[in-house]
């Protein structure tokens, strides 16, 4: 679980603080490199969690590997779900921060939806809104919480390790990292096991 995280986390981090002096750049690259390692982080905690439940998991390295290989083809759609979701939230936080709550929560389980059903990301959405429909304050409590959380506490580690090394390039991109690493798991598992179990009740 951690070791998937500990790289994938250190690469979605890369652009936020090595790259220096050109900032549109910089937020291009950030926004692209995170969302494909958390997406990607995402796809495969779902691939986890439906195969512990089978009792299929295999340990050690190859299992990992193996599992992140499998997640792989999912990206680009989850991704293009999540281009869907993030955007409209955006807009609609940066009007009022209820209505992009309510819209991310809508639309969180489609990364999920997306790895079990395997329809695309109109479609992922429009399932999820379906199955968040009678369980929005779990959803809300569950994966939105975790969602909001885990960028929270990633930008704070690195504001935290650029203070104590005194380097807002590598020192917060080492603790941007570390946060990630053990937030990010918490926050695919929170949002895939709200999905196995409003999933269940469906």
């Amino acid at each position: 679980m951690l070791a998937p995280a500990v790289a994938l986390g250190a690469l979605g981090e890369v652009p936020a603080y090595l790259i220096d002096g050109r900032p549109l750049l910089d937020q291009v690259l950030t926004l692209v490199s995170a969302y494909i390692a958390y997406y990607l982080y995402l796809a495969y905690a779902e691939g986890l969690v439906r195969k512990a439940q089978g009792g299929e998991q295999r340990l050690g390295f190859r299992g990992v590997l193996d599992d992140l290989i499998g997640a792989a083809p999912f990206v680009p759609s989850v991704l293009v779900a999540a281009l869907i979701s993030l955007s409209v939230t955006t807009i609609a936080t940066g009007l009022l921060v209820i209505p992009g709550m309510w819209l991310y929560t809508r639309w969180a389980l489609a990364t999920p939806v997306i790895r079990k059903e395997g329809i695309g990301p109109l479609a992922a959405t429009r399932r999820s809104n379906e199955l968040v429909r009678g369980h929005f304050w779990f959803v809300f409590m569950t994966a939105t919480v975790a969602y909001y959380l885990e960028g929270v506490v990633i930008h704070e580690g690195a504001l935290a390790a650029g203070s104590v090394t005194d380097s807002q390039t590598w020192g917060a991109w080492v603790g941007g990292s570390i946060a990630a690493t053990l937030v990010v798991p918490l926050a695919a598992f929170a949002t895939s096991l709200a999905h196995s179990s409003v999933a269940r009740g469906a």
